[in-house]
């Protein structure tokens, strides 16, 4: 599957690894509001009407507007295929074969109509435009949401160490 058939398709909604994602996308709890942490209202948008829920646990039960919802689960199942695809690639791990590019450029534009703030962040620290060809899905472990990695000499210096937090701990829910 290509970028492009990611996007045409309106994404995988189903797929547990996008689905194990999704929590990762809400913003802490101590950056959302009461009406948003309790589930009556878009942690996004601030929308009130027509929530799913996005996940949660103990007694955290954070929603999501369809069109919200829909952006993100968009860009994560662009992420999970580039990042399957990278995986399974041996030329994409120095560059791109056509496909990966493909999947790389559909990831850029759902990455895009999130409105998340660029560049990305590559785990070691090095900041990389969503249109470097050296921007690489980290294909090792993406606990605490989706990471990216890049090929080539890393120019930080600094060692990745754990993958950022972003989903709130249930201590933070007020």
């Amino acid at each position: 599957m290509t970028g492009a058939d990611v996007l045409l398709l309106g994404s995988e909604p189903n797929d547990p690894d996008v689905m194990r994602l999704l929590i990762c996308e809400v913003p802490a709890a101590r950056a959302l509001t009461r009406h948003q942490n309790h589930g009556e209202a878009c942690v996004w948008c601030g929308e009130r009407d027509s929530l799913a829920p996005l996940g949660g646990a103990y007694g955290w039960r954070p929603h999501g507007c369809p069109l919200c919802r829909r952006v993100r689960l968009t860009y994560l199942s662009a992420y999970v295929s580039w990042k399957r695809h990278v995986r399974d690639c041996e030329p994409c791990r120095i560059e791109w074969c056509p496909d990966g590019w493909s999947l790389a450029l559909g990831h850029g534009i759902a990455y895009e109509v999130t409105k998340k703030p660029e560049p990305v962040h590559c785990a070691c620290g090095c900041p990389l435009p969503l249109t470097s060809r050296r921007l690489r899905p980290y294909t090792e472990n993406d606990v605490g949401g989706p990471r990216y990695s890049h090929t080539g000499p890393c120019r930080s210096g600094s060692d990745p160490g754990p993958a950022p937090s972003v989903a709130p701990r249930p201590e933070e829910v007020p």
